[in-house]
């Protein structure tokens, strides 16, 4: 890209990443800058947020892990402090928070979504409303956001496989290993697919594959799991 992009630069860590999810002395931070949409080289950037958790040993392995958190839409910083503590002995653990996510910038939140899932306490998952309200609601937060000035088109998995391979190259790294969880798993299967160059290993972990549109099955998939829970208890 144009403008010297990709770019990685340090920075202070967010403190904290939100209530209660602090960012210890054993993390350094940064952001990586690119462009928000690929397709257009002369358009805005975006900064993504990128903590660096250090390994433990006194000489690790040359090659990290970068975690990738699921939602889609989680906060791979606020994972930092709490996943998986025995790796950092021999490796560094890269946590990426997506484009749009809670520390990267822009932060696209949807403050109309977080109060309607407050209210699915008292929603039947059965009820094809729910879902209907569901996607009435995603719909009025994606209009907001994309009044604010948002290429919405441009946050999707293809431009964050492009996020993760470039963060990669960015930081100097040869070669490293993936590590994704839940949606993390469909990212991590779409940039080995689309960006396979610096990839020692991929580990994926409740798989999401890349043919399923998890936002379209999700209100589906939780009727079918309780459904078959309440019939086994039945039988």
């Amino acid at each position: 890209a144009g403008r010297g992009l990709p770019s990685y630069a340090e920075a202070r860590c967010p403190d904290p990443v939100y209530p209660g999810f602090v960012l210890g002395p054993e993390f350094t931070c940064g952001y990586l800058t690119v462009l928000e949409n690929r397709s257009k080289p002369d358009g805005r950037t975006i900064r993504l947020a990128v903590a660096t958790r250090r390994a433990s040993e006194a000489n690790p392995k040359p090659d990290p892990i970068v975690f990738l958190t699921g939602g889609p839409g989680g906060s791979g910083l606020g994972e930092g402090p709490g996943v998986a503590e025995h790796w950092r002995r021999a490796r560094d653990v890269i946590f990426l928070d997506q484009r749009g996510t809670l520390r990267s910038d822009p932060f696209l939140s949807c403050p109309e979504v977080d109060a309607f899932m407050e209210s699915t306490v008292g929603l039947s998952w059965l009820a094809p409303e729910t879902l209907q309200q569901d996607a009435a609601t995603t719909r009025q937060c994606r209009d907001r956001l994309a009044a604010a000035g948002a290429d919405l088109a441009a946050y999707n998995s293809t431009e964050s496989a492009a996020d993760v391979a470039e963060l990669r190259v960015a930081m100097g790294i040869r070669e490293w290993n993936i590590y994704g969880v839940s949606y993390g798993t469909d990212l991590a299967l779409q940039t080995l697919r689309d960006h396979p160059a610096g990839i020692r290993s991929v580990t994926i972990d409740a798989v999401v594959p890349p043919a399923i549109n998890v936002i379209e099955t999700g209100w589906r998939a939780a009727r079918e799991s309780s459904t078959a829970i309440y019939d086994a208890c039945a039988a």
